[in-house]
């Protein structure tokens, strides 16, 4: 796996700049997202975090999916996806590092995750995902999707081309970069965890799910 990521200031200006351009990406994350939001399993009621909560598309979504008497809270590093979620969503955000969410442990009854870890340094990413078992309730679940390795022609390929760009210069990919995370959630003390790879117009999508 790349160890190398961009600085935390760089990717906030980067996604920033971004914008609402950010939902182009759907392209091709929308399939392995929507797998990732079916394996929540969310039902009315439930507390829910969501790290990294970009545009607000998916927050949305999270939100419909607990009402009645559901909270879906988020965070983001950037002010301006912030804002475009919360004009989507007017749900309880704040600006805080996925690495350091403010909020008290067991609080949550799922935790959700899309295109996020593929930016974290690898050193960090089993303290982050500690972090997430220690803010969810017993029996509570975790989802994550990432960026990852290709597991066909197509998807290698593709994947060999994006490595060869971010070794250039990895902002150009918005820091993101193929990351394989099952073995560091088992590390992280989830001891049942599943991975599936969505492959949508070539780019390959791991889904995670632990609990």
């Amino acid at each position: 796996m790349i160890d190398k990521t961009i600085s935390t200031e760089a990717a906030r200006r980067f996604y920033d700049r971004l914008g609402k351009g950010h939902d182009w990406a759907e392209f091709y994350e929308s399939r392995a997202k929507s797998v990732a939001l079916a394996r929540l399993a969310l039902a009315p009621g439930q507390h829910v975090l969501n790290l990294g909560v970009g545009t607000g598309k998916e927050h949305h979504r999270l939100q419909t999916a607990i009402r009645p008497g559901g909270l879906a809270f988020g965070l983001d590093l950037s002010p301006v996806m912030l804002r475009l979620a919360y004009q989507r969503t007017a749900a309880p955000l704040c600006r805080a590092d996925v690495r350091r969410p403010p909020y008290a442990p067991a609080s949550f009854d799922r935790l959700f995750s899309a295109y996020v870890l593929d930016l974290i340094p690898q050193a960090d990413l089993i303290g982050l995902l500690a972090g997430c078992r220690r803010l969810l309730k017993p029996g509570g679940r975790l989802v994550l999707v990432s960026l990852t390795e290709g597991t066909n022609a197509p998807s290698r390929l593709l994947v060999g081309l994006w490595k060869l760009v971010y070794k250039a210069s990895p902002i150009a990919c918005g820091g993101c970069r193929p990351v394989q995370l099952a073995g560091l959630v088992h590390q992280a003390g989830f001891p049942h965890v599943e991975r599936e790879v969505v492959v949508q117009l070539g780019v390959p999508s791991e889904v995670i799910v632990a609990e």
